[in-house]
């Protein structure tokens, strides 16, 4: 992948002090397999995964900038392209997580409803609107987003979340139907997976307990770490998933198909 550019959406590191983030592994991933990376994101600590990739030998850009604004979306694409000559990939990782989306649809309210999705939809439409051309113009490449196992079930009082979700694989599909072959667009789903933006204000007893309660929950018996999400973004930025196109690929250690009734 050498000589290629990607971009990363939510790219920065966890929110409170650069822990774990799925954009952040992908990143720092996608720079050591030889990319070029630009991250976008409105937190600060989008500098800290720079740092890592440099610190490992490779090259990369933080653009500060929110994907519920187009400006700050082209600003990323522009600095792709002038900064570091193109674009073969785009990673959609951006996402808005608030208590007020854990509503069903009676409870939440018209501006939760609207901010979540112009964030979690309207993002990836933003930057798949802005980037493709340039993909085009850098003789085509890969789109990946990052979507949840929400997409295909539904979480009991998250509506708008699983809605988002759901779309997420539908804007793929178009995606991948009109821009493919010199585009090929994908998904991955993930189960729960180890993030410092979910951690919230718990102890570390408290976050072990609840780790292992989600682990119970799942046929593997443990949480996913980052890492294993980045290395399926890893697979279908590469050549080696040249066939696959259109796919929710689903990363969730056996979750989505597992029947937990107890007899």
């Amino acid at each position: 992948m050498k000589n290629k550019v990607a971009l990363v959406t939510g790219g920065a590191l966890g929110f409170k002090d650069g822990g774990p983030s799925i954009g952040g592994a992908s990143a720092i991933r996608l720079a050591k397999d030889g990319f070029k990376v630009v991250i976008i994101d409105f937190c600060p600590t989008g500098s800290k995964t720079v740092e890592t990739i440099k610190k490992n030998g490779g090259e990369a850009i933080f653009v500060v900038g929110d994907v519920g604004k187009t400006e700050d979306v082209k600003k990323a694409i522009r600095a792709a392209e002038t900064k570091l000559g193109g674009l073969n990939c785009l990673v959609n990782c951006a996402a808005r997580y608030t208590s007020g989306m854990a509503k069903n649809v009676v409870e939440i309210s018209e501006d939760e409803w609207t901010k979540t999705l112009d964030i979690n939809l309207g993002g990836y439409f933003r930057t798949a609107k802005y980037a493709i051309p340039l993909i085009l113009r850098s003789g085509g490449g890969t789109i990946i987003n990052i979507s949840s196992i929400d997409g295909f079930v539904a979480l009991p009082n998250f509506s708008v979340y699983c809605v988002s979700k759901a779309a997420i694989n539908g804007l793929t599909r178009s995606l991948a139907v009109d821009f493919a072959p010199k585009i090929r667009t994908n998904t991955i789903c993930p189960g729960f997976v180890r993030i410092a933006n979910s951690q919230n204000n718990r102890t570390p007893q408290q976050l072990e307990e609840w780790y292992e309660s989600i682990a119970r929950q799942y046929p593997l018996k443990r949480a996913c770490e980052v890492e294993e999400i980045a290395t399926v973004v890893s697979f279908l930025a590469g050549d080696e998933s040249s066939y696959i196109n259109g796919a929710s690929i689903v990363v969730d250690g056996g979750k989505l198909i597992a029947d937990d009734h107890k007899f």
